[in-house]
């Protein structure tokens, strides 16, 4: 019993010891920059931001046994792309839920048969912000509600994410029951099977919704956006919220530049005052389309 109370005490030392680790100023400038470069995250000096990326890296203190926080900056300037990679997972946020900012949806229902039409039943979707998962999965199911209103469509749909840790996750497609939220039971049980792992239970995405996407990391810092093919939807929702004007103003150019004309693109509804494109027109609350 006593060597049990030595390890939790030791446990609890250490614990308290990364808790005690300081970020100076101008280490936060550092981290901030570099997320900047990588992922185009503004993030100026705060008490909340700097709290954030304080317990945020802590945890990788911790992952490689490190003491300060200038070790792990001098680890992830000489570290290599897998160390990079876990850094902007670190740093980025992932809110996202089934059927988010539902009116979308519904409008994206309402204009799929028209643009299928339009484009020679060969649809082409690109979520630009994939998460883990949900969203891209939504929108796949959205397009298999319309089906019946464009029978000979073919529906194909990019997802792409900067954070390979949570594109992993969205590719295999499987969730818990709290990742299932907003999804109502009757799509749960149409497009999702039951399965169970180690004793617990899960969802996985049918093949109907899942062979329907694509995934693949992108970043949207990329100077440019060089696909084969225009796309006639591209969801990029509350991702501009962490820009600043000049990367939200780029981003948006690259955007309407792969867009085909009459063409969507759908906004997070807090970024709508974001946009100001002369090809661009509002429809309704952060939808837009390409003139």
């Amino acid at each position: 019993m006593s060597a049990v109370k030595k390890v939790n005490t030791e446990a609890t030392s250490a614990l308290y010891d990364f808790e005690e680790i300081k970020l100076s100023d101008k280490l936060y400038t550092k981290f901030a920059t570099k997320m900047y470069e990588l992922a185009g995250v503004d993030l100026p000096f705060t008490p909340k931001n700097h709290a954030l990326i304080r317990n945020r890296i802590v945890k990788l203190l911790r992952r490689h046994s490190l003491k300060s926080y200038e070790e792990y900056w001098g680890l992830l300037e000489r570290g290599n792309n897998d160390l990079i990679q876990e850094f902007i997972s670190a740093l980025t946020t992932n809110m996202t839920s089934f059927y988010r900012e539902s009116n979308h949806f519904d409008f994206l229902q309402k204009a799929l048969p028209e643009l299928a039409k339009k484009c020679g039943n060969d649809l082409r979707m690109w979520c630009a912000a994939a998460s883990t998962g949900q969203e891209p999965y939504t929108i796949a199911i959205t397009a298999c509600e319309a089906q019946a209103e464009m029978p000979s469509a073919k529906v194909r749909l990019l997802a792409t994410d900067i954070d390979l840790q949570v594109l992993k996750k969205a590719s295999v497609g499987t969730y818990e029951e709290r990742e299932m939220q907003g999804l109502p039971p009757v799509q749960r049980s149409k497009y999702f099977e039951k399965v169970k792992s180690n004793g617990d239970e899960f969802f996985r995405a049918k093949d109907q919704i899942h062979n329907m996407i694509r995934f693949a990391q992108f970043n949207l810092m990329n100077p440019k956006y060089e696909f084969q093919h225009k796309f006639h939807v591209i969801f990029c929702r509350n991702v501009l919220i962490y820009f600043d004007e000049a990367t939200t103003k780029r981003v948006i150019d690259n955007l309407t530049s792969c867009l085909a004309p009459g063409g969507y693109l759908i906004l997070g509804h807090s970024e709508s005052g974001n946009v100001k494109h002369s090809n661009l027109k509002p429809l309704s609350r952060a939808v837009y389309q390409k003139i």
